[in-house]
């Protein structure tokens, strides 16, 4: 009977059959650059599947927290601009020793499980990541009595106290050049902001005018598999039918905002014309 084998990484993009080329042994042929399609970093996305439920619950009480975790939610996902936190699978060794020569063998081997994980962002006129995250890091402890409120939640009887009511769930991966296939997918659960970035946009020097790049730190659980990679590539699928990226289709505002012929408010002059 046949052994049926899983593939671990099915969805992902399938390397090129390159065993037929020499590559770099002896002389390279450049003149057959199909052999050096080399993985390309650059393409990451990031989707911001779930926010908290006391979060979610804040939000349908007031229009402003609604307007404001929005506003969060959109800038976590569309100004996304990188990651970093991914660690290696490692493993670790045991030694055979007859006393006069050694052979190391791995014995166990490590992935990473709870870790931190950092994404950058400009922050935006009305300090929308550091109130979202003040918010959130004052509702599950407040800091001068730490005890958990969920800002007033849990008193007025409108949400129970529970870690499960705390989490953010991410789903990121990284694309080919084409942006069309998966190269690598994550989903990272269980995720929770460690700080709010007050210090990054309250510490300032008279004159000294910059925007603010903030780094917002997450701890979580990053989790891979072939189904999280199939729910990248539905993401993806969506990303792709609803995201312009060839500037030639792209309707920019100003097209659709200009003015027609003659119509600039400027001073409009025509040349004179013989008539007979």
């Amino acid at each position: 009977m046949a052994t049926q084998v899983n593939n671990m990484f099915a969805g992902t993009i399938t390397p090129r059959d390159i065993t037929k080329y020499t590559l770099f042994r002896g002389v390279t042929d450049f003149s057959n650059l199909i052999q050096f399609n080399n993985f390309e970093s650059g393409y990451p996305f990031l989707i911001l599947l779930s926010i908290p439920k006391f979060l979610e619950q804040l939000r349908t009480q007031s229009a402003d927290y609604m307007h404001l975790i929005d506003n969060y939610r959109h800038i976590l996902e569309y100004e996304f601009k990188g990651i970093s936190g991914f660690e290696d699978i490692t493993s670790e060794t045991q030694e055979i020793n007859n006393g006069v020569s050694n052979l190391q063998l791995i014995t166990k081997v490590n992935m990473q499980s709870a870790s931190q994980f950092s994404m950058r962002y400009t922050e935006k006129s009305g300090i929308v990541l550091a109130k979202v995250h003040e918010l959130y890091l004052r509702g599950i402890k407040d800091p001068k009595t730490q005890v958990k409120t969920y800002n007033g939640l849990i008193a007025d009887g409108l949400l129970e106290p529970g870690y499960e009511n705390e989490v953010f769930e991410f789903l990121y991966f990284m694309t080919d050049n084409t942006v069309r296939g998966v190269e690598k997918a994550y989903l990272i659960v269980a995720a929770q902001p460690t700080t709010a970035t007050l210090a990054e946009v309250s510490n300032g020097e008279r004159g000294e005018i910059q925007w603010k790049e903030v780094d917002l730190q997450f701890n979580g659980i990053p989790l891979v598999g072939p189904g999280i990679t199939a729910k990248a590539r539905e993401f993806l699928d969506w990303v792709n039918k609803n995201t312009v990226f060839e500037e030639a289709k792209f309707g920019y505002k100003a097209l659709s905002e200009m003015p027609k012929p003659g119509n600039t408010g400027g001073i409009d002059a025509a040349s004179p014309r013989i008539t007979y």
